[in-house]
C-alpha cells in the first residue's frame, strides 16, 4: 500500500482520503489531487472561509453570521 500522513492506504484507486484527496497508489508512486475547490472571489471584508471537512470543500460564510452563506463566490 501507500503511506499518506501516518495512514495506510491500499494499492489502487482511493476515491477520498481523510484530508479530501483523490489519489493513485501503485508500487511506484503515489499521485493525488484535491477533491475540493478554493474560493477567490468573494466580499473578503465580510465574509470568511472556512473548510468543511464533512463535505470535502470550502464554504463561504458571513463573518457577522456563519450560519448564512456568501454570494457571490467563484472558485478554482
Amino acid at each position: 500500500g501507500c503511506m499518506l500522513n501516518g495512514k495506510l492506504y491500499p494499492f489502487g484507486h482511493i476515491e477520498r482520503t481523510e484530508e479530501c484527496y483523490r489519489c493513485s497508489c501503485t508500487r511506484t508512486a503515489l499521485s493525488c489531487c484535491s477533491i475540493f475547490s478554493t474560493p477567490v472571489t468573494y466580499d473578503k471584508e465580510n465574509c470568511k472561509v472556512i473548510f468543511n471537512k464533512e463535505n470535502c470543500d470550502y464554504d463561504v460564510v458571513q463573518k457577522n453570521d456563519p450560519s448564512k452563506m456568501c454570494t457571490p463566490v467563484s472558485r478554482v
